[in-house]
C-alpha cells in the first residue's frame, strides 16, 4: 500500500516538474541573453495579467481544436463584441455588469453565427473562419461609424489585479468541469479520437458542437471584457489584424495539448499561454524585432512539437543505444 501511495506521488511530482520545466527553461534562458533585464518580479506581473486575455481565449477554443475545428475568428468576436457590447452599456447605463452580460450574449451570437455557416453549409472550418473573419472586422469599421467604443476608468476595473486573476480562476474551475465531468466534454474527447467512430457508437455531432460553440461564445465575451478593460476602447480592425490573438491562443492551446500526458489540459493551456508571452517579452527584451519575433516564436512552437510527439521514438531510440552499448561492453569483457 505505501508503495502504491509513494509510486503515485512520484509519478505527480515527476509530472509537475515536466510541465513546469518549459517556462522555467524560457525564463532563465531570457534572462541569461538579456544580461538581466529580463523577468524582474514587476514584468513577470505584467505577462501574468496579458496571459488572462489568452488564457480565456484558449479555454474558449479547447473543446473545438480538440475535436479538430479551426476558428480563426476570436479575435474578431472580441473587437465587434467589446464594441458592441460597451455601447450597449452606455445605451443602458448599466455599467460593468451590464458591460459582461451584453458581451458574453454578443459574442456567443457570433460564435453561432459561424457554428451554422460551417456546420449546415458544410464549409471547412479554416476556410469558414477566414470568411466570416472578414465580416466581423468590416462590421467593427462600418457600426458607429468606425469610432469603436472608448470606456472611462472606473468601468476597467475589471482588468485590474486582483480582479482579473478572480475571472481566470472562476472561469477555470468552469471549463475544468465542463471539459471533464460533464456528458458533452466526454463526447468531445470521443470526437476528437474519431469522428465517425463516435457518432457510430452514438456521439450526436450537432449537439456537440452547438454547445463546444455556445462554450467558445461565453469565454470569448469574457475575453472581450477583458480586453476592452486592458486597452480602455475597442476599435476597428482590418486586414485580418484581429488573427494575432487567435494565433497566440492557440499557440497556448497547442502546447496544452502536448502537456496532457502530464497534466490536464485547462491547466496546460494555462502553462502554453504564459510561457508564449514569457516568449515574446523575452524576445523584446532581447531586442528583436516585430517580424524576427513571430519567426522566433514560429521556430520554439514548432521545435517544442516536435520534441513532444517524437519522444517515445527518442526515448526508444536512446533505450536501444544503451542496450547495445551493454551488449558490446560484454563482448569486450569475454
Amino acid at each position: 500500500m505505501l508503495r502504491k501511495v509513494s509510486d503515485f506521488l512520484g509519478k505527480k511530482i515527476l509530472d509537475i516538474i515536466k510541465c513546469i520545466a518549459l517556462p522555467l527553461f524560457v525564463y532563465c534562458l531570457f534572462f541569461v541573453l538579456s544580461k538581466g533585464r529580463y523577468g524582474n518580479i514587476g514584468s513577470m506581473l505584467a505577462i501574468a495579467r496579458q496571459t488572462v486575455l489568452y488564457t480565456l481565449v484558449g479555454w474558449a477554443l479547447m473543446h473545438n481544436q480538440i475535436m479538430g475545428v479551426w476558428d480563426f475568428t476570436p479575435g474578431a468576436v472580441v473587437a465587434l463584441s467589446g464594441i458592441i457590447a460597451g455601447r450597449l452599456m452606455y445605451a443602458t447605463n448599466t455599467g460593468v455588469l451590464g458591460l459582461v452580460i451584453f458581451s458574453v450574449i454578443t459574442a456567443t451570437v457570433l460564435t453561432l453565427i459561424t457554428f451554422s455557416v460551417f456546420h449546415f453549409m458544410r464549409i471547412p472550418s479554416m476556410i469558414c473562419g477566414l470568411g466570416i473573419l472578414l465580416i466581423y472586422e468590416m462590421l467593427t469599421s462600418q457600426l458607429f461609424g468606425g469610432a469603436g467604443v472608448t470606456v472611462r476608468g472606473d468601468l476597467t476595473i475589471l482588468a485590474k489585479a486582483p480582479y482579473c486573476y478572480i475571472i481566470l480562476i472562476v472561469s477555470g474551475i468552469v471549463i475544468y468541469i465542463l471539459f471533464n465531468y460533464t456528458q458533452n466534454g466526454a463526447n468531445t474527447r470521443t470526437l476528437g479520437y474519431g469522428q465517425k467512430i463516435a457518432m457510430n457508437i452514438g456521439v450526436d455531432l450537432t449537439k456537440t458542437r452547438i454547445k463546444n460553440f455556445i462554450i467558445e461564445g461565453v469565454f470569448l465575451g469574457l475575453a472581450a471584457v477583458i480586453s476592452l478593460s486592458q486597452k480602455g476602447n475597442a476599435s476597428a480592425t482590418v486586414d485580418m489584424a484581429s488573427m494575432s490573438l487567435g494565433f497566440d491562443a492557440i499557440m497556448g492551446v497547442f502546447i496544452g495539448i502536448n502537456l496532457m500526458s502530464n497534466c490536464n489540459l485547462v491547466i496546460g493551456i494555462v502553462i502554453g499561454t504564459f510561457t508564449m508571452k514569457m516568449l515574446s517579452a523575452g524576445l523584446i527584451a532581447i531586442g528583436l524585432n516585430s517580424n524576427l519575433q513571430s519567426i522566433a516564436q514560429g521556430i520554439f512552437l514548432m521545435i517544442f512539437i516536435g520534441l513532444s510527439s517524437n519522444k517515445d521514438r527518442f526515448l526508444a531510440y536512446m533505450n536501444d543505444r544503451k542496450h547495445k552499448g551493454e551488449i558490446l561492453r560484454r563482448i569486450n569483457a569475454e
